[in-house]
């Protein structure tokens, strides 16, 4: 994305922010995005993206990758590049983690990517995922049933049988919006006040950062409440603009107050 933090452009500074270097392989190459109107760019091809992943690895370069997140993809050829070198990682890298933001759709839009897209992200991503994090919309598409109450949420994610799964924008109380993290039986939620809008990009950067709060060695949901107090304080500085104010928000990002993770 030439202009706005969506995606890789919300993805990279975050990590980097924490501490951690990042390889980012992008799916498309946007000049903005589509909210905001017509945009210019680029998809790249499969091919393109498997020869990108290939070159890497015949450097050896792979065995030093820790964790693989995933995001935005335009067709499903893009798709299955990424779980191929994903579980070509996993051979060398057992213990590699994986969070998948399965990025297809929100309400009231409902499904914005091809429907192939989505059913190869289900498919094909899912099962080899140690995290999920899908907004309200996309739980209720991956596991295929309703999902507007707290039970509902906790029965979707038990069908997708992802270790964790995260789920963001959630309406648990009102007048907040609640992220959820569901582990076995296990579901606790951090709340922060619901705004009347916000810029496109705070999925990407919430993601992004519980990962990298992850690899800083933070239990889940230690990492939950740092990353969704990490994307309230880029909100704050972001106010009406119409794109995240993240550059001014980095330094603030590692030592951000963790919102409180309570029992849902």
């Amino acid at each position: 994305m030439v202009r706005g933090h969506v995606g890789n452009s919300a993805a990279v500074p975050a990590l980097q922010a924490l501490g951690h270097e990042v390889w980012p392989v992008p799916s498309v190459v946007l000049s903005n995005h589509p909210a905001h109107g017509a945009v210019a760019g680029t998809t790249v091809s499969a091919d393109i993206l498997d020869g990108m992943l290939d070159r890497l690895a015949q450097f050896g370069w792979l065995g030093q990758v820790d964790a693989v997140l995933t995001g935005y993809f335009r067709d499903p050829g893009q798709v299955e590049v990424a779980a191929r070198h994903i579980e070509r990682l996993r051979a060398v890298k057992p213990r590699l983690l994986v969070f998948v933001d399965p990025i297809m759709g929100d309400d009231p839009r409902g499904l914005y990517v091809p429907l192939p897209v989505a059913e190869a992200i289900r498919d094909r991503l899912l099962p080899l995922a140690d995290v999920i994090v899908p907004n309200r919309f996309e739980l209720a598409w991956l596991a295929g049933q309703a999902v507007s109450e707290l039970a509902q949420a906790r029965a979707a994610a038990a069908r997708l049988r992802v270790p964790q799964v995260v789920v963001t924008s959630f309406a648990l109380r009102q007048g907040m919006v609640s992220n959820l993290l569901i582990a076995g039986d296990q579901v606790l939620a951090a709340d922060i006040q619901r705004r009347p809008k916000v810029p496109q990009g705070t999925g990407d950067l919430l993601s992004s950062l519980m990962l990298g709060h992850l690899l800083n060695g933070h239990a889940l949901g230690e990492s939950l409440g740092r990353a969704v107090a990490g994307v309230d304080a880029v909100l704050d500085l972001t106010g009406a603009r119409d794109e995240l104010a993240l550059a001014e928000a980095l330094p603030l990002l590692k030592g951000a107050a963790p919102v409180a993770v309570e029992p849902a």
